[in-house]
């Protein structure tokens, strides 16, 4: 591993973009003189809306004050909000975008006992926006496309699939929102359509999930379906997602052996149940079910047997001091496990019998040690049989460091190191695969 040439991209990252951002606008503060740091899902226009009286659109979901919003929060700029979130809050046309910019460098120890050393600049572009048609109704779209040193002849492709494991190809522009969301007073929400829908513990600089994070980092994907939420006592939120498969795929991360080949297994479901409001220093509390019929090929093929695929996943966050909207020390965990798992020779693995379906993550932050700066650790483990995942790969555990620095309500910073092996080697391999990456990545929002 080139320990020594990573460590100096951190530094020409971090010198860089602070000089850059030292001739950007001065971040707006609060009475605290606290600046917007990891406001993901917080900006004024929805504080202003959310201290509105009811005037027959919905109000906020949690009914939180700005100290357990901004505990509420996670990752970047746009990382933790998916589309029937986002478009509560529509107000006649509204249009935002993003520009995301990412330089990466990864050295890998291979399993045949070569050693490889990769880096690219990868770009992403989003821009779309929403109309309120009436009080109850919006409609919203949005074109996403991505851009690297490999491939940037921009191109539109329209598919319901993935065309390979994260992401639509390098240089595709393609629709990843355009739905029609429906209001029932302030209990209940629909949106139908392609939806951007996310899963997250939210605390942190860390937006990460065990099983359903549409868009994560610079990858373009979405969720081709229906999606209800349920407000109970501006408390708990159920949720219900019934996804579209086609037989070659679908539009999110879903990793092999899943398959949609067979005919029942065009439809996944998932069921949550969440708790935004703060208990103590909790200020996170969820459950959720994935369950994806005949999509499990046991044996690693088409011809042997095809089983259901379900996942079960647990999620909470927490902060202190409690409300300080000031340095917080944020801590943040899941647990997720499948009953059913592919066999160990199907994913490659010696032995008998099936693989294990355990993961975790747990991440650690602590926010605003300086105003806007905040910085965080995250470890996740994840066995052979857990394939739900878009940010953790199975049969890999993986230890993050990152520092976030919020420059304002539409400019952030990430520098990341994370180090990632395989927990189990595969048979006829040499060793297990190890790698260590480094990003530095850009993000600016625009819009309203």
């Amino acid at each position: 591993m080139r320990i020594a040439r990573i460590n100096f991209i951190f530094l020409l990252a971090l010198l860089g973009l602070q000089t850059y951002a030292q001739a950007m606008t001065t971040p707006e503060q609060g009475n605290s003189g606290v600046t917007e740091a990891l406001l993901d899902n917080t900006d004024a226009d929805e504080e202003a809306a959310a201290a509105r009286p009811n005037d027959g659109q919905p109000a906020s979901p949690d009914n939180a004050d700005s100290g357990d919003a901004i505990d509420a929060a996670s990752g970047s700029l746009d990382d933790s909000a998916g589309s029937i979130e986002a478009g509560r809050e529509t107000r006649g046309w509204n249009f935002k975008g993003d520009l995301r910019v990412r330089y990466s460098r990864t050295d890998t120890d291979n399993r045949d006992a070569t050693d490889q050393s990769s880096s690219e600049w990868r770009g992403r572009f989003r821009a779309g926006g929403s109309y309120s048609i009436t009080e109850k109704l919006i409609v919203g779209g949005r074109l996403a496309g991505t851009c690297s040193t490999d491939e940037c002849n921009p191109g539109l492709v329209l598919d319901g699939t993935l065309p390979n494991r994260s992401s639509i190809n390098d240089g595709d522009i393609t629709v990843d929102e355009l739905y029609i969301h429906s209001f029932r007073r302030e209990k209940f929400d629909v949106a139908i359509g392609r939806l951007q829908t996310k899963f997250v513990s939210r605390a942190g600089v860390f937006a990460k999930s065990l099983d359903r994070n549409d868009s994560n980092n610079t990858n373009v994907n979405w969720t081709d379906g229906v999606h209800g939420i349920l407000h109970v006592n501006n408390d708990w939120t159920g949720h219900l997602i019934l996804q579209k498969n086609q037989a070659d795929g679908t539009g999110n991360i879903r990793r092999d052996p899943i398959d949609f080949n067979d005919d029942g297994s065009r439809i996944t479901y998932f069921l949550a149940w969440e708790k935004m409001r703060r208990f103590g220093p909790v200020n996170q509390q969820g459950f959720d079910i994935t369950y994806m019929p005949r999509s499990l090929m046991k044996d690693g093929s088409r011809n042997g047997r095809i089983k259901d695929y379900t996942g079960f996943v647990g999620r909470f966050a927490s902060s202190w001091p409690e409300g300080s909207t000031g340095p917080r020390l944020n801590i943040a965990g899941e647990i997720g496990y499948a009953p059913e798992t592919p066999t160990r020779s199907a994913v490659g693995l010696a032995g008998n019998g099936d693989t294990d379906g355990l993961a975790w993550l747990v991440s650690a932050s602590m926010v605003d040690f300086r105003p806007g700066h905040s910085v965080g650790i995250n470890y996740g483990r994840t066995d052979a049989g857990w394939l739900l995942s878009p940010q953790y790969r199975e049969n890999e555990e993986a230890l993050e460091v990152r520092y976030v620095w919020r420059r304002s309500r539409n400019l952030a910073l990430d520098v990341r190191g994370r180090w990632r092996k395989e927990l189990e080697q595969l048979e006829n391999t040499t060793r297990k695969q190890e790698e260590l990456d480094v990003f530095a990545r850009f993000t600016l929002g625009f819009g309203h």
